[in-house]
């Protein structure tokens, strides 16, 4: 599947929860995973030590294989980001990825502020991709 395509879809689910006003934790949800597909298309294929991996889902499977206590692959993906992207791209991302966390599992009531800021975080990332 294109991640690229994938990211568009989330942005419009994003955009059609936000525009009616009342699912602002499924906003923040659709804007992480929207940028989480942003940034995957950006970052893969990807070559580390020599070997290329052209997929997250591989990068993930063959670069962890055997490690004991690895990370999450949410945690790989911000690891990722952080050393493939940038700072800013980084503390975007991050910030999208913890309050997606929390509006999934602990507290879905999300201020309508923060599913704008949500948004605008996205915005952000997806403006410096370059590809």
């Amino acid at each position: 599947m294109d991640k690229k395509i994938h990211a568009g879809h989330n942005e419009d689910a994003c955009n059609f929860l936000h525009s009616d006003g009342n699912y602002c934790d499924w906003v923040v949800t659709t804007a992480f995973y929207a940028a989480l597909h942003f940034v995957q298309h950006e970052i893969f294929p990807f070559t580390v030590n020599g070997r290329k991996y052209n997929s997250f889902d591989m990068y993930y499977n063959g670069h962890y294989k055997g490690v004991k206590n690895k990370p999450s692959k949410h945690v790989s993906t911000v690891n990722l980001v952080k050393s493939e992207l940038g700072d800013d791209v980084h503390q975007n991302y991050s910030w999208l990825f913890g309050l997606c966390m929390n509006a999934r599992y602990i507290n879905y009531n999300i201020h309508k502020f923060i599913a704008e800021e949500s948004i605008k975080r996205l915005g952000r990332i997806k403006s410096l991709m370059k590809k």
